[in-house]
């Protein structure tokens, strides 16, 4: 447990024999001298018996006790680490134990495996702790572990944060991608302290500090010369805010949706004289029940840009892709510019390096249509994606084609997702593509986790 450091009563008064008895924090010439108490009563705790606190205490009825009695007493109720305050004092003959409890802990940690269309066999774990440290303190991380990706997020945020009553928080990050169909690896170590701040009840802004290392390494031999330029470490620190809001914040369906939410993030990187960038990100979704039978439309749609400031420009690992579970029927990350050396690879193919977009545009629409009514846990639709990702700032030269076209893809389909014993899965089936040359098309999609 970790120990409190706790607060005592600072004033002793004149030495009578019915004066009030407190302890101090060390001891004092001005001290009350020792005297036989009959009674000890404790206040302010409700996880602890009263019988037990007073046991812990060493402290006895009956007997006679000095300030070295009550110091020693403050002393072992702190090492428990279970008391944020402890005050012992007196009335006639009756002495006053008050305690200020530490919240009580909850929460523990969670493992589960799982498989995931864009990165494939994974094992995770989850920490999740209520009320660590006092202060309403919760403390989240969560590690993913694939062959090709590997992902650790962390962060201690609590309601009174920064101060009473306002929220916030610090959160840390790494990240570390090998994905086999990219040409080079990519990873991300980051720390963001933020607050956030509720709106007249109807929205809640944060506002974030980010420091981040971010590297481009083992850039393939074949690759574009705008992604080897672009390769290397650097460094950036920036200030950001998101703004959200959503009917649940304001209280209820809005009568022509039955939910929806809206969410704006921007950010500015180089402070301290590192790449200027902005980041944008606009996301929408809502939620409409058609009639009764539990049949409903639920769709999201997303906008983002990435513009340099100061003559700086986006590298690979700022700009967007698009594929995967962010756009169905693509696999993952090969919606995207490209550069197109016609007959460079090896046995005389096209050579063809996904660079990544300044800007996307994607909306996902469900229509769910229960199928199996009697079950509650399993959950069928019909789907609709489009998207896109261009536009690539860069003075590099390409080795081939420049491909930045603003080309919209499209993926119309089925799925299914359920709650099992074991875990929940969820997949799709992509029945139609509408798709440009270089393409990787992925028709199937599966995500399965289990929890244990």
């Amino acid at each position: 447990m970790i120990k409190r450091i706790c607060t005592l009563a600072l004033l002793a008064l004149t030495i009578t024999p019915t004066a009030p008895f407190t302890a101090y924090a060390q001891q004092s010439a001005n001290a009350p001298a020792p005297r036989l108490f009959t009674d000890i009563q404790v206040r302010g705790n409700d996880r602890f018996r009263d019988g037990d606190i007073i046991a812990t205490s060493g402290l006895e009825p009956g007997t006679v006790l000095g300030q070295e009695d009550l110091l020693a007493a403050v002393e072992a109720l702190e090492y428990t680490g279970e008391f944020e305050n402890v005050v012992i004092t007196s009335a006639g003959s009756t002495l006053i134990v008050m305690v200020d409890e530490t919240p009580e802990y909850s929460g523990g940690l969670t493992f589960g495996l799982g498989y995931d269309s864009d990165t494939g066999v994974f094992g995770a774990a989850g920490l999740a702790l209520d009320n660590a440290f006092g202060r309403n303190m919760e403390l989240r991380g969560n590690l993913v572990v694939a062959q090709e990706a590997q992902t650790l997020r962390f962060e201690i945020r609590s309601k009174d944060f920064w101060s009473d009553g306002v929220r916030g928080g610090v959160r840390l990050g790494y990240e570390n991608y090998e994905f086999e169909n990219t040409v080079y690896e990519y990873t991300l170590a980051n720390i963001e302290p933020y607050v956030v701040f509720d709106l007249n009840q109807s929205a809640a802004l944060e506002l974030r500090y980010t420091l981040a290392s971010k590297d481009i390494s083992n850039v393939s031999a074949g690759a574009s010369p705008i992604i080897a330029a672009e390769a290397g470490r650097e460094t950036s620190s920036g200030i950001g805010f998101s703004l959200a809001t959503s009917s649940s914040l304001l209280g209820g369906s809005s009568g022509l949706l039955d939910s929806w939410s809206v969410r704006f993030d921007q950010d500015f990187t180089g402070l301290g004289g590192d790449t200027k960038l902005s980041t944008s990100k606009l996301a929408l979704s809502a939620r409409k029940n058609l009639g009764t039978g539990g049949v409903a439309l639920r769709t999201r749609l997303e906008f983002g840009a990435v513009t340099g400031r100061s003559g700086d420009r986006p590298r690979a690992s700022e700009r967007f892709t698009l594929g995967g579970s962010a756009l169905r029927g693509f696999a993952r990350g090969t919606v995207s510019p490209r550069d197109i050396c016609a007959g460079c690879a090896a046995g005389g193919g096209d050579q063809v390096t996904q660079l990544g977009g300044d800007y996307y545009a994607v909306m996902r629409t469900d229509l769910l249509v229960p199928l199996f009514k009697e079950r509650e846990n399993i959950e069928t639709f019909a789907f609709f994606d489009i998207g896109s990702v261009w536009g690539v700032d860069t003075t590099t030269a390409p080795a081939g084609t420049l491909n930045r076209d603003r080309n919209f893809r499209s993926a119309a389909g089925i799925g299914v997702s359920f709650d099992t014993e074991l875990g929940k899965f969820e997949a799709y089936l992509a029945l139609a593509e509408s798709a440009q040359r270089y393409d990787e098309l992925q028709p199937f999609g599966l995500t399965f986790r289990s929890d244990f």
